[in-house]
């Protein structure tokens, strides 16, 4: 008897590493003789094999030299060039983005359909807010396509605020992943909620509200400043010890630049480029001494300058077909945000654009960390889901950016940012052990960054999504089917 049950100990010995084999193996994709750009320096290295199992790179080498295992799907690369996915670290979720009636098309499909692989949510829209991160697991799990999401909870708009501290807890209880700041927030409720995300080692971005300005906002303890733009309104002698409503602030930041620039004169942008060198050096000097990124968001820009100069282009644009019908008809209406907002004052708006590609250029000879955003999402503003960050990389080039030095603030300065607001900064570049987020695309984007707005195919957290089939996904649903099968 003795000897029958060490038999069958035996047995059960052998037997356990094969257990649930069936389940724990992953399947294997290898991308082969790609010309790879992997984000770690500005280099192509030709002829690699990248090897990815699950979620994960697993391998990089050179194709003759990497041996694939059996039963690999694998995807040849002749002649393309595979690089890491984007991040849109800034954008917006709408609850409604589920609604086909609303988006004709799913924004988180639009991203993937762009190569775009992550996105950061700066304060979602819907209610209950944990609908994002909803979201987020089921695209972890495989339930539902899309990008990777990290995202704030409520965002801190305005003051007064009953309990800012208590609004940062609960966004942290909840699992978000950052608290977002306001524009409209008074000394005393940002320094509660500055106060207790530091207490939580809680990520913080956002506006830089006008009663604090950037000093108090450095001196708080931002981690971040969420865009360019933001770093306008230290060029403008805005009156900060003031306790005002919303439309308020925005009525006496105007006013204050009204009175201050000249607008008509045609001297006006480099005088104020003259003036103001010292003030420009000095905010670079800040935020990269705190080492605070800052995100571009400059399509805002872009967008704005089209619909109130350029109308009929901008109406006719082909992604158009992706927002609400409700923008459309705003647009014709002449009740879009924009249009309403800048209804009198165009010239600020020229201004303002001229201005910020100025502090951009400023931050990028600088040092300062830039991170790649486009404000999209929120169907308001003509800013379409992915589509969108081409727009952003195709402005950072024409301003000076190298394509490199462009794609790195959707990738590698990206990961650097997530890293320290999540400790999981795992994609970015092509390297064993990162995040398989990866595009293929036809020409070499160190050359000609525009290669990028037609993937041959995108993979996400390790699934594989081919042209043909992110063609299928982002058509919209009742247009024309011909030459479908």
């Amino acid at each position: 008897m003795k000897k029958i049950w060490l038999a069958v100990a035996a047995v059960i010995l052998l037997a356990l590493p094969l257990m649930g084999c069936g389940k724990q193996v992953e399947r294997f994709t290898a991308f082969t003789h790609v010309n790879l750009v992997p984000m770690t320096c500005e280099t192509i290295i030709e002829n690699q094999t990248v090897l990815v199992e699950g979620a994960r790179i697993v391998a990089v080498d050179g194709s003759d030299a990497l041996r694939i295992p059996k039963g690999a799907t694998v995807i040849d690369g002749s002649g393309a060039y595979l690089m890491p996915g984007l991040a849109d670290m800034h954008m917006h979720t709408r609850q409604d983005w589920d609604d086909q009636d609303v988006w004709p098309v799913h924004p988180l499909v639009l991203y993937l359909a762009n190569g775009v692989t992550t996105i950061r949510d700066f304060a979602p829209q819907g209610s209950p807010l944990i609908y994002v991160l909803e979201w987020r697991d089921e695209i972890r799990a495989g339930t539902r396509d899309g990008p990777a999401i990290l995202a704030s909870g409520r965002l801190l708009y305005a003051s007064p605020l009953d309990d800012p501290a208590g609004i940062v807890r609960r966004n942290h209880d909840l699992g978000f992943d950052f608290v977002k700041l306001y524009s409209y927030l008074s000394p005393e409720d940002y320094h509660e909620a500055m106060a207790a995300a530091g207490e939580l080692g809680m990520y913080s971005s956002g506006h830089i509200p006008y009663a604090v300005g950037l000093e108090g906002t450095l001196h708080e303890g931002m981690d971040e400043v969420a865009h360019v733009e933001e770093l306008l309104f230290e060029f403008i002698d805005i009156a900060r010890d003031q306790n005002l409503s919303p439309e308020a602030w925005l009525s006496h930041v105007a006013a204050s630049a009204l009175a201050q620039w000249n607008l008509p004169s045609p001297s006006l942008l480099g005088d104020v480029q003259a003036e103001e060198s010292e003030t420009l050096i000095w905010i670079v000097d800040q935020l990269r001494s705190a080492d605070v990124p800052v995100c571009t968001t400059m399509v805002i820009d872009d967008v704005i300058q089209r619909k109130l100069f350029h109308l009929a282009e901008f109406a006719g644009r082909p992604e158009n077909r992706y927002l609400p019908s409700q923008y459309e008809e705003s647009l014709k209406r002449g009740e879009e945000k924009h249009q309403v907002q800048f209804r009198g004052i165009e010239d600020l708006a020229a201004f303002k654009h001229d201005i910020d590609l100025w502090i951009l250029d400023g931050l990028r000879r600088g040092g300062v960390r830039l991170l790649l955003g486009t404000d999209a999402g929120t169907g308001g503003m003509g800013i379409v889901p992915g589509y969108s960050l081409h727009d952003e990389l195709r402005i950072l080039v024409e301003n000076g950016f190298t394509p490199y030095e462009a794609i790195a603030t959707g990738t590698v300065n990206a990961a650097s940012v997530v890293e320290r607001m999540t400790g999981e900064g795992d994609f970015g570049t092509i390297e064993e052990g990162k995040r398989a987020d990866l595009i293929l695309v036809e020409g070499n984007p160190l050359e000609d960054v525009t290669t990028v707005t037609a993937p041959l195919g995108v993979m996400a957290a390790g699934r594989w999504y081919a042209q043909e089939a992110l063609a299928e996904m982002i058509e919209p649903a009742g247009d024309s089917a011909v030459g479908k099968e």
